[in-house]
C-alpha cells in the first residue's frame, strides 16, 4: 500500500510537495477503507481535484518517472533541466528529489532519492519502525562516492569488504544502488529485492490515455474470473453489449517486422501490444503458443428483440466502453490484489454516473484488497458517501506558480455537508479563477 509519495523540484513541484494517504483523525466514517500497515494506516483511496494546469497529472508523471528510472536501473542518459521548476532560476541548478513510501507484507519502507544529469546524488531505504527507522543502506554520490549499509550486515568482515567494493569499483554513479543489488545481488540483504519489486509490479499507473500499451485482452482470455467480471459490468452499465468473446486468429511471420517476431517467440506466453486490426483505440495482442504467434481480438454481441446475439464490430462500440473494457482488469487488481494502482482523469470518455457507479461499488466493498489514487474533475465523486474528507485532495498553484497539495480533511467539515458544492463555490480551491467575459470581450 502507498503511504506517501515526496517530490521537489520536478515539473510544477517547486519546494518538497508531500501527498500522503494517512488517515485523519477528523474523518470517522468508511472505517473499512482504512489498512492497517504495521505501525501506520493507509487509506484504500485518494481523489485528486484542481484546475487545469494546477499539477494534479504532474504528480502522476513524476510517480511514473521514479518508477521507469527504478526499472531502468539509473538515470542513465536523462537530462533533468528542462523538467525542473523553470519559473525559479536557482531551482535549475539544483537537484530532482523523489521518496515514496509504502507498506509491503506488514512492513514499512521509505526509498527516497536525489539526482541529476548523469547523477545519483544521494539514495537511501529504511524500514520505519514507527518512533525509529532501521537503514537499509545509504549511499552518497556527486564527486567521491560512498555506501554504507546497516550496522548488522557490515559486523560480517566479508561484507563490510564487498560494501568498499562495491562503491569504488562496481557502482557507476549514474546507477541506483537499490536496482544493481536487486538485479545482481537479490538475496544479499533483506529489504532491498522487497522494494524494487513493489516499485515495478505492486503499483500500476495508467495514464490519460488508457491502458492502450498493457495486455488486457490476453488478460481477459487467461483469466475467466476478469472475463466474468467485466460480463457483470457491460450489461449492468446499460452499454448495449449482452456478451464478449476473444477471437484466436494465427498470424503469419511474414507480415510482422523480423525483431517483433523474435521478441515474441523468445517469450512463449507472454503477450505483446499490436496496433489494433478492428479498432485503433484498443491493442491488439500477440503471443507465442504450441508454436504460433496468435492474435487476440475482442468480438462484441449484441441481443436483438427476439433475444438472438448478433457480432457486432468494435469499432462500433463508443469510447465509453472502450474505456469501461480498459478499466476491467484495474477493478479486478483493486478487488482481489495488494496493490495500488494511479488513473490519471479516471472519468475520461465516461459518463458521471457510470464513473460515480464505479468508485462507488468500490468504495462500498468490504473485501477489496487494493487501493485507487486518481485525478478527476467529476465533481459529483465528491460525496461523503463515496469518500472520506481525508480520500479527497486538492492541487492549487501557489503565488510562484508551483502545485501546492492539501487534502479536505484540513477544513473544518461537517459529515452531512455538500462538498460539491462548497468545491464549485471555491470554497476549498482547486478550481479555475476565471476573468470576467465581458472583459475579455467576448
Amino acid at each position: 500500500m502507498l503511504l506517501r509519495f515526496v517530490i521537489k523540484n520536478l515539473y510544477s513541484f517547486k519546494e518538497q510537495t508531500e501527498f500522503n494517504l494517512f488517515p485523519s483523525s477528523r474523518a470517522a466514517h468508511h472505517q473499512h477503507h482504512k489498512i492497517k500497515c504495521d505501525h501506520a494506516e493507509a487509506l484504500r483511496f485518494s481523489s485528486i481535484y484542481g484546475a487545469n494546469g494546477a499539477g494534479k497529472s504532474n504528480l502522476v508523471k513524476a510517480l511514473t518517472d521514479f518508477q521507469a528510472f527504478v526499472a531502468r536501473g539509473g538515470v542513465g542518459g536523462s537530462i533533468f533541466e528542462p523538467y525542473k521548476f523553470q519559473l525559479s532560476k536557482e531551482c535549475i541548478g539544483e537537484p530532482v528529489s523523489m521518496a515514496i513510501e509504502f507498506c509491503h507484507e506488514n512492513t514499512v519502507y521509505y526509498y527516497s532519492i536525489e539526482v541529476d544529469t548523469g547523477t545519483v546524488n544521494y539514495e537511501s531505504l529504511s524500514v520505519s519502525k514507527g518512533k525509529k527507522d532501521i537503514t537499509v543502506f545509504e549511499r552518497k554520490g556527486n564527486r567521491k562516492q560512498s555506501v554504507f549499509f546497516g550496522e548488522e550486515y557490515l559486523k560480517d568482515k566479508k561484507n563490510k569488504l564487498f560494501s568498499s567494493v562495491l562503491e569504488e569499483k562496481l557502482l557507476n554513479k549514474d546507477v541506483f544502488l537499490l536496482s544493481f543489488m536487486a538485479v545482481n545481488y537479490p538475496n544479499e540483504i533483506q529489504g532491498i529485492k522487497e522494494t524494487y519489486s513493489w516499485i515495478l509490479n505492486n503499483l500500476l499507473i495508467v495514464s490519460s490515455e488508457g491502458m492502450k500499451n498493457l495486455p488486457v485482452i490476453h488478460a481477459l482470455d487467461t483469466n475467466p474470473e476478469m472475463r466474468n467480471l467485466l460480463m457483470r459490468m457491460l450489461p449492468g452499465m446499460k452499454t448495449g453489449i449482452s456478451n464478449m468473446s476473444v477471437i484466436h486468429s494465427e498470424v503469419e511471420e511474414g507480415g510482422l517486422r523480423p525483431e517483433l517476431v523474435s521478441q515474441i517467440k523468445s517469450t512463449p506466453g507472454r503477450a505483446w501490444t499490436f496496433p489494433g486490426r478492428f479498432d485503433p483505440r484498443i491493442k491488439d495482442n500477440l503471443v507465442y503458443e504450441n508454436g504460433k504467434i496468435i492474435r487476440k481480438d475482442l468480438q462484441p454481441f449484441h441481443r436483438l428483440e427476439d433475444g438472438t446475439e448478433v457480432k457486432m464490430p468494435i469499432n462500433f462500440e463508443s469510447d465509453g466502453t472502450i474505456r469501461l473494457i480498459e478499466y476491467t482488469p484495474v477493478i479486478y487488481l483493486i478487488l482481489n490484489q495488494d496493490c495500488t494502482v494511479v488513473i490519471d482523469e479516471i472519468e475520461r470518455s465516461l459518463h458521471p454516473i457510470l464513473i460515480k457507479e464505479i468508485i462507488k461499488k468500490l468504495s462500498e466493498s468490504q473485501v477489496a484488497k487494493g487501493q485507487l489514487v486518481f485525478t478527476t474533475h467529476e465533481s459529483c465523486l465528491l460525496d461523503q458517501e463515496i469518500l472520506r474528507p481525508d480520500e479527497i485532495w486538492f492541487a492549487q498553484k501557489d503565488q510562484d506558480q508551483a502545485t501546492q497539495l492539501y487534502p479536505l480533511s484540513d477544513f473544518s467539515i461537517h459529515k452531512t455537508a455538500s462538498i460539491e458544492n462548497g468545491y464549485l463555490n471555491g470554497r476549498y480551491g482547486g478550481i479555475p479563477f476565471l476573468s470576467n467575459l465581458n472583459d475579455l470581450k467576448w
